[in-house]
């Protein structure tokens, strides 16, 4: 009997460790520096809303942020990605309670320079379902 709880005990904790983080956010691919019609739509779960979105350094996750994509209750948002080329990032997702993940690390690519300034601020709400 004492085996079978043992085992019962194991299968429940790593049941556990098997669900995903929560809140999780993806990691975007082929991030162009300013492009505006090709805004990025960024994706991303979780059960407690709203979320806020932000930009950091690659691998620095308490870092000052790089920038903020945005606030919202949803699970996507567009974001012009209004940081320098060349620049490796992260993104992270806070919820409501105050848990935070982030992305994988990846690399704002070439683009035009229209919409970098000193703030690094531009983001839209993506009217997903």
């Amino acid at each position: 009997m004492q085996v079978s709880s043992f085992f019962v005990a194991i299968v429940a904790a790593v049941g556990v460790f098997a669900q995903g983080a929560d809140p999780s956010i993806n990691t975007p691919s082929g991030v162009a520096q300013c492009l505006i019609p090709a805004n990025v739509q960024l994706t991303f779960s979780g059960t407690s809303p709203p979320f806020i979105i932000t930009v950091v350094p690659a691998g620095q996750l308490g870092a000052a942020s790089l920038a903020k994509v945005g606030t919202t209750s949803r699970n996507a948002i567009t974001w012009v990605a209004n940081l320098p080329a060349n620049t490796n990032c992260n993104l992270v997702i806070r919820d409501s309670i105050c848990r935070i993940n982030p992305s994988g690390k990846f690399v704002i690519l070439p683009g035009d320079d229209s919409c970098l300034n000193s703030d690094s601020a531009a983001a839209s709400l993506a009217p997903t379902n």
